[in-house]
Parts: structure tokens; sequence; C-alpha cells
């Protein structure tokens, strides 16, 4: 119990700071995983010219880049971090960055059916009410429409290590869920599953400080080895599930 003396626990608070620390570091786990979520969002995305796509939650433009660079989208940005946006505004491409913008990704402020894909990556489990935030992203998908997000895994072997690792970060949230149970939320909003893919089993997630890492660094070539072989049999095992669904049009909804 704190004293009366005893200042209280700094919330946890993204910054560009933290996720470029994070995604462009020299440690081979998370340098792993940050290349593998571009690949994915691109191969899953499948970004085509000229389509209006929306990216919830893009910080500070990780993802956004690959997304300019691969085809001539119409691109909106969500992010509830000022400071994210002002970093992607100052490094990102200028014909795409002035349409990044602050909002919530449960009150999204766009029409019903307004963009051709919607994209969220490492958001949801971080967001207190993931459920509105999904319906709010079918809501702006056009009919047949894709949607691209991803949860993280309450099946992957590191789950319970990285929520007891989490309690460090007062106010940080981060949930694991089911694979079942994201696919009959999804099934419920009327949207009909393309595709699953996983991030990996065992070289996706790093519990790392300055001084230790876990897994240690020097396994990653034979544990990368080993997640080839494990998610062509279990890719329900992985750290962050991606699902990519169609939204059914309004008669074959129901």
């Amino acid at each position: 119990m704190l004293s009366k003396n005893t200042p209280a626990p700094t919330p946890f608070k993204w910054t560009p700071d933290f996720w470029q620390s994070w995604r462009e570091t020299d440690n081979p786990y998370r340098h792993f995983k940050s290349q593998h979520d571009r690949q994915i969002a691109l191969t899953l995305l499948s970004p085509r010219p000229g389509e209006r796509i929306l990216e919830v939650g893009c910080g500070y433009g990780w993802i956004s880049r690959a997304l300019w660079y691969e085809a001539k989208i119409e691109w909106v940005g969500i992010d509830r971090s000022e400071t994210m946006l002002r970093q992607l505004r100052r490094d990102g491409d200028l014909a795409h960055s002035d349409f990044a913008l602050l909002a919530d990704a449960t009150r999204l402020p766009f029409p019903n059916g307004y963009f051709d894909k919607v994209l969220c990556t490492g958001v949801l489990m971080h967001i207190a009410d993931d459920d509105a935030a999904l319906a709010e992203m079918v809501r702006v998908l056009r009919p047949n429409g894709r949607l691209l997000c991803s949860f993280n895994n309450a099946l992957s072997p590191f789950s319970f290590a990285a929520r007891i690792w989490n309690l460090r970060k007062p106010g940080f949230v981060q949930k694991f869920r089911l694979p079942g149970a994201i696919l009959r939320r999804l099934a419920g909003l009327g949207m009909q599953m393309e595709s699953v893919a996983g991030d990996g089993v065992f070289t996706s997630v790093s519990l790392a400080s300055d001084r230790f890492s876990v897994p240690p660094r020097f396994l990653f070539s034979t544990l990368r080895a080993w997640d080839r072989r494990v998610m062509i049999h279990w890719p329900t095992l992985a750290y962050e599930i991606w699902y990519s669904a169609i939204r059914k049009p309004p008669e074959c909804a129901s």
C-alpha cells in the first residue's frame, strides 16, 4: 500500500520513443516480428491502387509506410496519441501523413461503408472496449470490403508470462483471446472469414530489458527453425493471430 508521501505510479502511455525502441531494436525477436508484421499486413490486406483504406491505430507509421510504398492508395490513419501522429506527420510521406487523424477507435468519425479495406494490427488487444472498436471497423467498411485485424492469442505459450511481465506497467491494457472467440465475434458482425495467419510461436515475442532477454538472443536461429515446423501443424499457438474477413452484403448477412 502506498503511503501519503509515495508518488503514484505513472500510467503507461504510448509514445513514439516506446514503439521505435521496440520496433527498431537490434533484439532479433523484436526485429523479426516487426518485419514479419509488415509482410503479413501487405500479404493479407493486398492493397490495390485507388482503394480507400483505413488504418486504425496507425501510430508513428511503421505499417503505414509499407502500405504507402506498396500501392497508390487513398490512406486514412487514426490514433489516440497526438505524439504518435506528430511523429508520423514529421517523418512520413507528405502525400499521406496529412490524413493521419486524432480519433478514438470506438467512435470512428466516418460514415457507414466509407472504406474499401480496414486494417487494425497490434491495437485491439490494447483497447478496453475492443468489442465496440471492432463493431465500428465493420460499420465503416463497405459490403464485400476486407477487414484485417490481429489479436493476442490466449493459447500462446508466452501469454501467461506476458501478462505477468505487464504488471510492471501501470494502466497498461493487453488482452489475450481464444482464436475461436474472435471468429465468433467476427461472424456475429456479419463478417465471412477469408484467412487466418499467425506471426510465430517461439520467435514473435521477447520479454527484454537492458540486461536480459527471454528467450535468450543466442537461441533465435534455433527457435526460428522450430517455429517454421510448429506453425505448419499448430498455427493456433502463435503469439498474435491475424484475421482477414470480408463484410457480407446485407442480403447475405442474416
